[in-house]
């Protein structure tokens, strides 16, 4: 239940009618404005901090100004105060010239203060009060009336100055608790714009992550149900379906895909039908090749039997000129026996009725009995004809009978393309493998028709078939035997320089893998 409600999105996303371009660009573009809000969020946060810091730093201002008016307003009275008490006409004169600059120090007040005129303007009204009182008192004791200036000093003028005092003290007071205030305020609201921003980004990252997941698994599940689906194909199993739930590029995908494992069903089921068919009369074609091979040979031995009796003049003389043609049937009649043991024994191969029959063998005389049978061939030919042996070579346990037909074929092939030179036959082990090899300074081999060389009834040229005659079953045959004793055959040819035919099998052949 849980897996399903976490798939839920995945499957909304895949199910909406629209290309993996149009779902792509639409998370980018949601991606992209929820970054966006972030950032408006966090720049509407970082401007409403700085406002508050403007305001604190006015307000710092007016505390500054406050507490230089406090300072200057006792200042004024301590100098009032000490002018009146040692009356001196230059005294007198400066502490009314500072009196009237104090009211200039009002009045640039007023632009950093605006929102406290009322008691500025009490102050202002005190301080004028003030400088009227002072100013009557200096006039009398210019007037020689000292003592009515200092009661009208002490009776008028202090109470004011008094005042003055009280009032610029209540500015610095309000100011500072406003700034208190400010601040506190300021506090609380970058908690708040703090906690405001780190909400809207982390539902924007949550918004992101889930989108990013849902638009992920819509485009991966069906990717990785597709490639399991091929590997179930590619298994040969062809009765499964692959269901996807997109509506976009994948969705007609996965159709297309389901199509064409119902059109190889549908193949593959004609192919079975068609090639049940094709092995019974591969079946019947096997055994009727072996069925008249067999016929073939019974006839064709006694003909090659009793001519070999007439040229060895058994029935008596025989004339000069019967002798060669006599000569030409024999080589006629075996070159056509071994042609239709090699369609018999490859009729015996695909018909599965060819067996091995393994004993331990001697692998020189193996390859002695080649050279000595195709020495005569090598002489007419002027060729050099060679074995290279080691002394110390084991015995081999296989089929000897069907190596040595091996060599046969390898060693006739090459002696058949070697106009000059000399063609080797050599033999080694390595390790537990016994590995044989024909070479010769023959004509060599295109590489373009070195693959199909083991074809049956394939030559490389029509010209060499026309020249040198064969069938092209020779290599087939040897290759077809080579791989029932487990083992493999190739070819390293040059052309215009010669060609080396190499196998290798087990030096001694098991018994069940040859079965």
């Amino acid at each position: 239940m849980i897996r399903r409600l976490a798939n839920w999105p995945a499957e909304v996303v895949a199910r909406a009618p629209a290309s993996i371009f149009a779902k792509l660009l639409t998370a980018f573009l949601v991606i992209a404005g929820l970054l966006v809000i972030v950032g408006v969020v966090g720049l509407a946060a970082l401007d409403t901090v700085n406002l508050r810091t403007e305001e604190l730093v006015k307000i710092q201002r007016k505390i500054a100004a406050y507490r230089q008016l406090q300072h200057d307003t006792i200042a004024q009275l301590y100098s009032v105060a000490s002018a009146l008490v040692v009356p001196d006409e230059r005294t007198l004169d400066a502490t009314l010239r500072q009196l009237n600059q104090f009211g200039y120090d009002l009045d640039r007040l007023q632009f950093v203060a605006q929102d406290e005129v009322e008691i500025l303007e009490r102050v202002r009204k005190d301080y004028e009060a003030f400088i009227a009182a002072v100013t009557e008192a200096i006039e009398l004791i210019r007037a020689g009336k000292v003592a009515e200036g200092r009661a009208a000093q002490t009776e008028r003028a202090g109470p004011l100055a008094d005042r003055l005092e009280r009032l610029t003290n209540e500015l610095v007071n309000k100011a500072e608790a406003d700034m208190l205030a400010r601040l506190d305020e300021s506090i609380e609201h970058y908690r708040d714009a703090r906690l405001l921003v780190i909400a809207i980004a982390i539902v924007s990252l949550l918004l992101a992550l889930g989108l990013g997941y849902s638009i992920s698994l819509s485009l991966i599940a069906p990717v990785r149900k597709m490639g399991q689906r091929f590997d179930e194909l590619a298994a040969g199993d062809f009765s499964q379906r692959v269901s996807v739930p997109n509506r976009d590029e994948l969705g007609v995908l996965a159709a297309n895909l389901n199509r064409m494992s119902d059109e190889l069903a549908r193949l593959f089921r004609e192919i079975a039908d068609k090639g049940e068919q094709l092995e019974i009369a591969s079946r019947h074609k096997s055994e009727f090749l072996a069925s008249m091979s067999h016929e073939l040979r019974t006839p064709l031995n006694a003909i090659l039997g009793f001519n070999e009796m007439i040229l060895g003049q058994i029935y008596g003389e025989v004339p000069a000129d019967m002798q060669a043609p006599l000569a030409q049937i024999q080589t006629s009649g075996k070159h056509l026996l071994r042609l239709i043991n090699n369609v018999l024994d490859l009729a015996k191969i695909e018909a599965g009725r060819m067996e091995l029959s393994l004993t331990e063998y001697a692998v020189y005389e193996v390859v002695e009995s080649v050279r000595s049978t195709l020495q005569s061939l090598a002489a007419d030919k002027g060729l050099e004809f060679v074995v290279m042996l080691p002394a110390d070579i084991p015995l081999a346990y296989g089929d000897a009978g069907r190596i040595t037909q091996c060599l046969m074929n390898l060693a006739g092939n090459a002696l058949k393309f070697t106009k000059a030179g000399k063609v080797e036959i050599a033999a080694e082990c390595r390790g537990e493998l016994l590995v044989y090899r024909v070479e010769d300074t023959g004509t060599g081999i295109p590489p373009e028709k070195i693959g199909s060389l083991f074809t049956e009834f394939k030559q490389t040229d029509a010209s060499i078939a026309s020249e040198y005659g064969g069938t092209g079953l020779g290599l087939s045959i040897s290759k077809k035997f080579v791989e029932m004793h487990g083992g493999r055959i190739w070819v390293e040819s040059e052309l215009g320089k010669g060609s080396a035919f190499i196998f290798e099998i087990p030096l001694r052949v098991n018994e069940k893998e040859a079965a």
